[in-house]
C-alpha cells in the first residue's frame, strides 16, 4: 500500500490552520507545498501523510485543533453549527 499525503497550512498572519482533503504521492505533494508557499507567503504549508481516510480530525497536531476554538459563532464557515451550550450558574 502507498503512502499518501496531503498539504496542511498554517497562516502566519492570523494563526488559523487546517488541511487539505485530496491526497498526493509525495514528491506531487511536495512540489504543490513548495508553490502554494512561494505564491502565499503568508501562510506555511506543508506536507503531511494522510489520516488513513478524509476528515479524521483526531489525528491532527493540537495546533490545527485549535482553529475551530479561534473563532467566534459569527465568523464560522455557514457548515459548522454554532455551539447552543452555555454554562451558567
Amino acid at each position: 500500500m502507498n503512502t499518501k499525503y496531503i498539504i496542511q497550512w498554517k497562516s502566519k498572519v492570523n494563526g488559523r490552520a487546517g488541511r487539505g482533503t485530496k491526497v498526493f504521492e509525495l514528491d506531487e505533494a511536495q512540489q504543490l507545498a513548495q508553490e502554494l508557499n512561494q505564491e502565499y507567503p503568508e501562510i506555511d504549508h506543508e506536507v503531511a501523510e494522510s489520516a488513513g481516510h478524509l476528515g479524521e480530525r483526531a489525528n491532527q497536531p493540537a495546533e490545527l485543533n485549535q482553529e475551530d476554538q479561534s473563532l467566534t459563532p459569527a465568523e464560522k464557515p455557514a457548515g459548522e453549527p454554532a455551539s447552543i451550550f452555555s454554562f451558567q450558574e
